[in-house]
C-alpha cells in the first residue's frame, strides 16, 4: 500500500529532541498551521529543549482559510483565482511581521495580537503556544525578517491590520475551490459539467469517509458507545494517543479497507487514536473495516495513488 505524507506528532517531536542532542540550533521558533495543530505538541514538546512553538489551533478545533472567493471584496482574491489563497492565522502573523518593526516586537507581543485577531467575535480558532515560553520574550528580529533599519519600512498601528470576514472552516476550503468553479462556469458549457461532477465528487468522498468511520465505531463499541469513544476529548496538557504505532497502523488499515483518507480525512484521527486508546488491537480494526467498507469508492479523492499535502 502507497505510504501518505501524513506527518505523525511524535516523529516531529522526535526529530526535534534529536535536532536539540546534536547541538544544530541554538534556539528554534516554529509557527504551525493545520486544524488541530494543537496536538502535534499538546502533552510531546519539552520545556527544556529551547523551542518555542505557536499553533493555529488548539488539539481539537479546525483552523481557517481566508481570501477566499465568495467572501466580501475587500477580502476575496482576485475573480481569476478560484481558491483560497491564505489561512487566517498564517495571514496574521505574517502581515503582523510586515507591518510591525522586528527590532521592538516580541514574539509574545505578536503571539497576543494573533491570537485576537484569529479567534474574533467567537469565530476563528484559539492560538496556542507551546514548549520554552521564556523564548516569547524574545525580539522577533532575532528570528525572521530583514533587518528593518536597513529598509524603507512604514510601521502602521495594530488597529490597520487585517481584519477578518466571517472565517470558513479549513477543511472546506477544497470545496469552496469546487463549488466556485461551478458557480462561475457558464450554463450548459463542458466546464460547468465537469466542475459539478467535481463538486459531487468531493462531497460523495466526504460523505464515505465519515459514515465509515462512524460506522466502524458503532461496530467495536456499540451503536451508543460508538460516537462517545470516537468523539472522547482527553484533558488539556494530554497527549493525543498512547501508542502512536498503533494509530499509524490504524489509519493504514482503513485506508486499506476504505480508501484514502485525504485532507478532509485527516479530522478523524482523534477518532482512530480513541480506537487505540480503548485498546482495540489491528485485526478488529480490520474485520470492522472490511465490514463498513464493501468496496473503495473510484472518486480520485479515494485513491490510494493520489497524494495529499497533511
Amino acid at each position: 500500500m502507497p505510504t501518505h505524507p501524513y506527518l505523525y506528532a511524535d516523529d516531529l517531536n522526535e526529530v526535534l529532541k534529536k535536532k536539540h542532542a546534536s547541538g544544530t540550533y541554538k534556539r528554534l521558533v516554529l509557527y504551525i498551521e493545520a486544524c488541530e495543530s494543537g496536538s502535534i505538541f499538546e502533552g510531546l514538546l519539552p520545556e527544556d529543549i529551547d523551542i518555542y512553538a505557536t499553533t493555529a489551533a488548539n488539539a481539537i478545533e479546525g483552523s481557517y482559510p481566508t481570501y477566499c472567493p465568495g467572501q466580501p471584496a475587500q477580502y476575496a482574491p482576485p475573480p481569476e483565482y478560484s481558491t483560497c489563497l491564505g489561512d487566517l492565522y498564517s495571514i496574521a502573523w505574517m502581515e503582523d511581521s510586515d507591518k510591525h518593526n522586528l527590532q521592538t516586537e516580541t514574539l509574545h507581543q505578536q503571539y497576543e495580537l494573533v491570537k485576537g485577531i484569529t479567534f474574533a467575535d467567537s469565530e476563528g480558532s484559539h492560538v496556542m503556544q507551546y514548549g520554552d515560553i521564556h523564548i516569547s520574550s524574545d525580539n522577533l528580529f532575532k528570528y525572521l525578517g530583514t533587518n528593518p533599519t536597513n529598509e524603507n519600512f512604514s510601521f502602521v498601528d495594530e488597529k490597520y491590520l487585517w481584519q477578518s470576514s466571517k472565517p470558513s472552516n479549513q477543511r472546506d476550503a477544497d470545496l469552496i475551490h469546487f463549488w466556485h468553479k461551478f458557480h462561475k462556469a457558464p450554463e450548459g458549457s463542458a466546464h460547468k459539467n465537469i466542475a459539478q461532477k467535481q463538486v459531487l465528487e468531493v462531497m460523495s468522498h466526504r460523505m464515505h469517509i465519515d459514515n465509515s468511520v462512524q460506522l466502524i465505531g458503532k461496530l467495536l463499541f456499540g451503536i451508543e458507545k460508538g460516537p462517545e469513544t470516537l468523539n472522547k476529548v482527553r484533558p488539556v496538557g494530554s497527549v493525543l494517543v498512547d501508542d502512536w504505532g498503533c494509530l499509524k497502523n490504524m489509519v493504514k488499515t482503513f485506508e486499506t479497507h476504505c480508501g484514502s483518507l485525504s485532507q478532509y480525512g485527516m479530522k478523524h484521527m482523534r477518532s482512530f487514536a480513541n480506537i487505540c486508546n480503548a485498546g482495540i488491537k489491528n485485526e478488529q480494526m480490520a474485520e470492522a473495516s472490511g465490514q463498513a467498507c464493501v468496496s473503495i469508492p473510484t472518486n480520485p479523492w479515494s485513491s490510494l495513488q493520489r497524494g495529499f499535502s497533511a
